[in-house]
C-alpha cells in the first residue's frame, strides 16, 4: 500500500466498541499510538466482524510456536471524548509482514476515496492481534441475537414472529402465524 496520510506507528491500543443500544448501535475502532495520539475509526457492524474475522485466518494460517487458544475479551481502556483522529471509514485493508508477526491497519475516509494514499495506517503485534479478534467478537455478539438461517436480527418481544424464507414454512415461527382452520 501506499504511504499513509497519517501514519499511527505501533499502536498501544486497538479496540473495538459500540454505543447505544442494540438494534441503535454505532461501530467504531479506537486506537492508540505510542505517542498518544487517538484515533476514531467509525465503521459498520458488518466491517468490524470482518476485520476480526479476517484477524483471525490470518492468526491461524501463520501459527507461532507456544500460541494455544484465544484470550478472554478485555474491558474497554480509557479513551478520550475528543480522539486527535476522527472518520468515518469507507474501506479498510489488512496487512501482515510473517517475518516480524505484524499486522497492518489501513483505512480510508469516507471523503477520501479517491486519494492515492489510505487516510490511517496503524501497526499492531500478533498479542494486540489476538486480543483484538476477541474483543471485537464480543462486542459484535453483545448485539441482537441473528437468526441461525437468514441472519436476520432477531427483536425480543417483537409483535409479529420471524418469519424466515429459509425455512421453507417449516419451523416453529413460520407455523405459529397461521391460523386454527
Amino acid at each position: 500500500m501506499a504511504e499513509a496520510q497519517r501514519d499511527l506507528g505501533p499502536l498501544n491500543s486497538l479496540e473495538a466498541e459500540a454505543i447505544g443500544e442494540p438494534g441503535q448501535r454505532r461501530f467504531r475502532l479506537r486506537l492508540i499510538a505510542h505517542d498518544e495520539v487517538s484515533a476514531s475509526v467509525w465503521l459498520e457492524k458488518e466491517q468490524v466482524d470482518s476485520l476480526a474475522t479476517a484477524v483471525r485466518r490470518v492468526l491461524a494460517q501463520h501459527r507461532w510456536p507456544g500460541e494455544r487458544g484465544w484470550p478472554d475479551p478485555l474491558p474497554l481502556a480509557v479513551f478520550p471524548l475528543a480522539p486527535d483522529i476522527d472518520f468515518q471509514v469507507a474501506r479498510l485493508a489488512l496487512g501482515y509482514d510473517e517475518s516480524n508477526g505484524a499486522f497492518a491497519l489501513y483505512a480510508v475516509a469516507l471523503g477520501d476515496t479517491d486519494a492515492q494514499d489510505p487516510t490511517l495506517r496503524a501497526a499492531f503485534s500478533r498479542e494486540q492481534a489476538r486480543l483484538f479478534a476477541a474483543q471485537a467478537e464480543s462486542t459484535v455478539a453483545a448485539g441482537r441475537p441473528l437468526c441461525p438461517l437468514c441472519d436476520t436480527p432477531l427483536v425480543a418481544g417483537e409483535a409479529e414472529p420471524h418469519l424466515c424464507p429459509p425455512s421453507n414454512g417449516h419451523s416453529d415461527d413460520a407455523l405459529s402465524w397461521i391460523p386454527d382452520l
